[in-house]
């Protein structure tokens, strides 16, 4: 008996030896550590500025100052003249005369005069008789 437990001690240790080595598997080293770069930093977008939303601008008025005619008035019969939108009146090209509804305007001084016809008779107008527009005047 003293041979056979000479033979199996070793034996025994042997295959002991071999199971822990297959336990474990083959000898590994420790992987490498995966090389870390540095953090990059968030790509940084810069939004476009901002414009305010703005209201289309009103298209500009254009309505000329003077024009030829008037729709509501018509134009002295026989003299050259054009309407004055500021004056409320027909200019009479070439001289101090306006005209307006079938009666010429003209001032002498500081009195207004009126007139059925161009070259007169004038009557003396009150201020009150007379065209807004050349109130004013």
């Amino acid at each position: 008996m003293k041979v056979y437990r000479a033979i199996r001690l070793p034996l025994l240790g042997t295959l002991l030896a071999l199971l822990a080595a297959c336990a474990s598997g083959p000898a590994q080293q420790p992987a490498p550590a995966p090389r870390q770069e540095p953090p990059k930093p968030p790509a940084v977008r810069i939004p476009a500025p901002r414009q305010p939303i703005q209201a289309p601008a009103p298209a500009p008025r254009q309505t000329p100052q003077v024009q030829r005619s008037h729709p509501r008035y018509a134009p002295p019969p026989g003299a050259p003249s054009h309407w004055d939108g500021q004056l409320g009146v027909y200019v009479i090209e070439g001289s101090n005369l306006y005209y307006r509804e079938r009666l010429y305007y003209r001032r002498d001084g500081g009195a207004w005069y009126c007139s059925g016809r161009p070259s007169g008779p004038w009557e003396p107008v009150g201020l009150e008789n007379v065209p807004p527009g050349l109130r004013s005047r």
